[in-house]
């Protein structure tokens, strides 16, 4: 068990550390200190290398959850953990489509040197990456709280 909670909890804090980190510092960071044709190509070198990182963390995050709720547990567990897998499921959809649609048009608009499309792509990539923040810390709460909390 202590393995499986040990990946579960590694693959959530590279998902949610990188959002974090792409949303409130490389973000403003690159904005401030780059033109686009500078920035937009930063930007999706960056999500080249940290989309690798999440599909491997999407792939973690189910698996041991999966081994955890049932394998471990026998799908016995508390209410906060059906949320957790209900909002686990809307945040990889959300990067499934972040992934296949924005972030493929972003590629394609950087190498044509279409800035302002390029730019487009990046506003919708940062409010996914955003909703799933918010999804992600809430989910993190409640697996690290969720038993505790009484209704």
């Amino acid at each position: 068990m202590a393995i499986a909670i040990a990946l579960h909890q590694l693959a959530t804090v590279i998902w949610i550390g990188g959002m974090f980190f792409a949303h409130f510092a490389l973000r403003q960071s690159a904005q401030d200190k780059l033109e686009p044709p500078q920035r937009l190509p930063l930007v999706l070198a960056v999500f080249d290398r940290f989309f690798v990182w999440v599909w491997l963390a999407v792939l973690l995050l189910w698996g041991s959850g999966f081994w955890i709720f049932s394998g471990i547990y026998g799908s016995r567990m508390g209410w906060h953990v059906h949320v957790m897998m209900a909002v686990a499921l809307v945040m990889t959809a959300l990067f499934a489509y972040l992934y296949f649609v924005p972030y493929r048009a972003l590629g394609q608009r950087v190498k044509g040197g279409d800035w302002a499309g390029a730019a487009v792509r990046v506003t919708a990539i940062r409010r996914i990456i955003l909703i799933n923040l918010g999804l992600g810390l809430v989910t993190a709460m409640l697996g690290s709280a969720g038993r505790y909390l009484q209704f």
